[in-house]
């Protein structure tokens, strides 16, 4: 790939997800190359099948970026960057083993591979890794996630929760806090084989991911399933196709992410990611992402998690500019 800062090269631009990071980076001042497997609506749309090689060679030319939002389990464009070089952010949360399927290839990169680049997983491990780097006693993280049904989204993400519910018979519940429309909750365990999508930043720490749904009568069916034992058997159907939309109007439903941090099961400090639009917040957190790792000497080649080449310190004020806020809390207290 020949470096060109200016040029991005989206693949799945077509979906929700993928719509909003164009956007995004067009509006950032990116010229930006929007890809999909499907036609696109313009000339300047360029075919992109993770199964076809000679698709991604020649969309790869003269881009410094790629940004993908398709959930590929054979990594094809991911394993590609490696090889030949250039940067790439991954934005499907897809499992967390697909990261350390591609560690083994570090020692012969040429190009850098940052997975879970998104908001959450993304900017929520760049807010556990600074809690834990406050905090080195801390033997725990928590993690709670707020979703909404009515939020953007599509196939993918219905995949993807589908993923988290069922892959185990019973979800450990916890009882937390958060700002309207949460409020005081009891939330379940979410997709715990992933261990919060956190890097090797946790690898000292048990990791306790939850999901808050927005909407009360899902989270208690959802509950009800969890105590009876049931919620693997959880049918995809059950979750629908997503509410697929544009950029303009993607949804802005109200955000809080909560990272906590603890010892012995006693909190020791939180904060929160807050915003509205899941899918418009993970967008904007991908092109501050995007601006730190290409400052010079930043990018390092191989396969890594946000958290391990960026500091939440480093990218705080410029998150808060494009609408991401980090919220801080007394020690001790849920934010």
């Amino acid at each position: 790939m020949t470096a060109q800062r200016d040029a991005v090269l989206v693949i799945g631009a077509r979906g929700a997800l993928g719509s909003l990071v164009a956007d995004a980076f067009q509006r950032d001042g990116w010229r930006v190359r929007p890809a999909s497997r499907g036609a696109g609506p313009t000339s300047s749309h360029h075919h992109v099948d993770l199964g076809d090689p000679r698709t991604l060679t020649a969309a790869l030319e003269e881009v410094s970026l790629v940004v993908t939002t398709v959930a590929d389990p054979t990594l094809a464009v991911e394993r590609h960057v490696l090889a030949h070089g250039g940067l790439l952010l991954n934005l499907s949360a897809g499992p967390a083993v697909a990261l350390e399927s591609l560690r083994g290839h570090r020692s012969a990169s040429a190009g850098t591979v940052v997975m879970n680049a998104g908001i959450a997983p993304g900017v929520t491990n760049l807010v556990a890794a600074a809690l834990l780097g406050d905090h080195p006693e801390a033997d725990e993280v928590e993690l709670v996630f707020t979703v909404t049904t009515r939020g953007s989204g599509g196939p993918a993400s219905g995949d993807f929760a589908h993923r988290g519910f069922t892959g185990r018979r019973h979800h450990r519940v916890t009882r937390v806090t958060l700002p309207t429309p949460y409020g005081t909750r009891d939330v379940l365990g979410f997709a715990e084989q992933d261990g919060g999508w956190l890097g090797r930043v946790a690898d000292s720490v048990s990791v306790s991911p939850y999901v808050c749904v927005a909407e009360r009568p899902v989270q208690r069916l959802l509950l009800a399933l969890n105590r009876a034992r049931l919620i693997s058997a959880l049918p995809r159907r059950a979750l629908g196709q997503g509410r697929r939309t544009g950029v303009t109007d993607a949804s802005t439903e109200p955000v809080a992410h909560s990272v906590r941090v603890l010892r012995n099961g006693h909190p020791l400090a939180s904060r929160r990611i807050e915003g509205r639009g899941d899918f418009r917040m993970a967008a904007a957190s991908t092109v501050v992402l995007a601006q730190a790792l290409l400052e010079p000497g930043r990018s390092t080649p191989g396969a890594w998690s946000p958290e391990e080449l960026v500091q939440l310190s480093e990218v705080e004020d410029a998150l808060r500019a494009a609408g991401v806020e980090v919220t801080g809390a007394q020690v001790g207290e849920q934010p």
